[in-house]
């Protein structure tokens, strides 16, 4: 492309499709999941969350007999 055509161009930023209200309802609904990780619980959006990033987690013996 000459230079010529390059002064040219006018730089127009890519659009956004998040609008502000949606931005408001993610960091509202962060909170919350914040909130609720702090007193220990999950919020149920969430919840499997954790095993699919950790994958299932190992049954859990509770008495191993040898027979």
């Amino acid at each position: 492309m000459a230079e010529d055509d390059q002064e040219d161009m006018t730089v127009v930023p890519i659009p956004s499709s998040e609008s502000d209200a949606e931005h408001e309802r993610v960091r509202s609904s962060n909170e919350r999941d914040q909130r609720l990780e702090r007193e220990g619980k999950t919020a149920p959006h969430n919840r499997g969350y954790d095993e699919a990033a950790d994958g299932a987690p190992r049954p859990r013996a509770d008495r191993v007999v040898d027979e």
